[in-house]
């Protein structure tokens, strides 16, 4: 190969690597000060439904979760919120995003929201604003756990980013929701 066509050749291999190696959605990092700052509405419920249909054009699949609110942090207080998201299946179409948020039915989650359009609302941060609630078996008291970040790189996240990366840690839920609200 000629010395002139090198170059070229290398930067064509670089460019495949890279974009092989930069699968993940990538996402400003927001701490839960700024969730809670960003939010419009901040809740607490159980996921009732969860369905993916096309929009209006049949260009994009999108994931409808509806979700009973048991307590409203922030915002109007409402008993059903809807939160959408992009991707989904809808008949033999499958639709991924790198990092898109899971739901499941039963399911009890502390949401950070922001407005989609009149009716319906998206997790604020892409899937930074979804933390699911266990109960410890113990004392019956509610934790959060982180969601889980895979398939997201956080663009801007401290080293240490504290409750955003330990999914493993049992915080309480009323002590994050204050302290995202700064609340004491």
């Amino acid at each position: 190969m000629k010395p002139c066509l090198r170059v070229p050749a290398f930067m064509c291999l670089a460019t495949v690597l890279i974009a092989t190696v930069v699968s993940a959605t990538q996402v400003t990092y927001m701490s839960p000060q700024d969730l809670g700052q960003q939010s419009e509405l901040v809740f607490r419920g159980k996921v009732v439904s969860v369905d993916s249909y096309w929009n209006s054009k049949h260009t994009k699949i999108f994931t409808r979760a509806r979700i009973a609110a048991d307590e409203t942090y922030k915002g109007d207080s409402r008993s059903i919120v809807d939160v959408i998201q992009i991707g989904g299946t809808v008949g033999n179409v499958k639709v991924t995003v790198q990092g898109a948020l899971q739901w499941t039915p039963g399911e009890e989650v502390l949401l950070f929201a922001e407005p989609y359009d009149g009716f319906t609302y998206q997790v604020s941060g892409f899937s930074q604003g979804k933390f699911s609630i266990k109960h410890d078996a113990r004392t019956g008291a509610a934790y959060i756990q982180a969601p889980s970040m895979e398939g997201v790189s956080l663009l801007g996240a401290p080293s240490q980013a504290g409750p955003m990366t330990e999914a493993t840690e049992k915080i309480p839920l009323e002590r994050f929701v204050n302290q995202a609200l700064g609340r004491r």
